[in-house]
């Protein structure tokens, strides 16, 4: 036979004990709707939290890829746009020297003019060459050639070799740049190739010059194409299939999350109520006794 009783006090244990699970749960629900993550500690899910970890260690080795690839992108925009107004200073010297070479209608006065010219066109590819820089860097002196390793870009999320690429950037001095054995320096006034003295050498010079920096341009306009672009396009991919599979795994899915704060909400509230109750009839209980 059942009844009231002051000592039996496994029901009320029962109900704190539920409340308080429930409390916990609630607590838990609430965190992942705030945060917007499943896994907020290690006992949410611990298989989980070591796929979410590797994930997130992935995509940001990945994003610091792409950050790279595009600053080496933009490096070498600057590169080729300085050995383009080389090329073009190389390519109006080379009218000034066929110009010289028609002696027959050029009088020295006219040459001389067209040295002057050639003098200043020299000075400005020097001028190039040492001004173009990255951030401070210089791009067109040498220090970047082959002979000196080239410049290395770090393209993938792992720093090894085969996930990185070096691009050799020659300098574009004028005491670097010519047929190999003679260089435009020595198209400069008193020099072994100037207009007066040999123009022929001149145009020689200058033909294997444009060639020279044409050759550089298109070799860096092919790693920006093949390489870099595809490789951003290849690291923005990657990153969009990994933000999804990290998704899967720690995001919150909402729905189940209201639908179980509202559970917890009643479950709580339903709990403290019954709490309530088993608490009256004890002291209900005593009263009587005391009566």
């Amino acid at each position: 036979m059942s009844g009231l009783s002051v000592h039996s006090i496994s029901s009320s244990l029962a109900a704190t004990h539920q409340v308080q699970r429930t409390q916990t749960s609630l607590a838990k629900t609430l965190t992942q709707l705030s945060t917007g993550s499943r896994i907020n500690s290690a006992q949410d899910d611990p298989a989980g939290l070591i796929a979410q970890e590797l994930f997130r260690s992935e995509m940001t080795a990945s994003q610091s890829a792409l950050k790279n690839t595009q600053l080496a992108n933009s490096m070498l925009n600057v590169a080729e746009s300085g050995m383009r107004q080389i090329s073009n200073l190389l390519i109006e010297a080379k009218g000034l020297a066929v110009e010289a070479a028609n002696t027959g209608a050029m009088t020295p006065q006219m040459i001389e003019a067209n040295q002057i010219q050639m003098n200043a066109i020299l000075d400005s590819i020097d001028r190039f060459s040492s001004m173009t820089n990255w951030l401070g860097k210089p791009l067109l002196n040498g220090t970047l050639s082959s002979e000196n390793g080239g410049a290395l870009f770090q393209l993938g999320p792992e720093v090894v070799s085969s996930q990185q690429v070096t691009v050799p950037i020659e300098g574009t001095q004028t005491s670097r740049v010519g047929n190999g054995s003679d260089f435009l320096m020595e198209l400069r006034s008193g020099g072994a190739a100037s207009l007066s003295t040999n123009p022929m050498l001149a145009d020689s010079i200058l033909s294997a010059a444009i060639s020279q920096i044409a050759m550089q341009r298109g070799e860096i306009g092919s790693v920006q194409k093949y390489t870099l672009d595809s490789n951003i396009n290849a690291l923005q991919d990657s990153l969009v299939q990994l933000t999804s599979a990290k998704s899967i795994i720690s995001d919150t899915d909402y729905a189940l999350a209201v639908s179980n704060s509202v559970r917890d909400r009643i479950l709580l509230q339903s709990g403290i109520q019954s709490l309530g109750l088993i608490n009256q009839n004890r002291l209900y209980a005593a009263s009587l006794l005391n009566s």
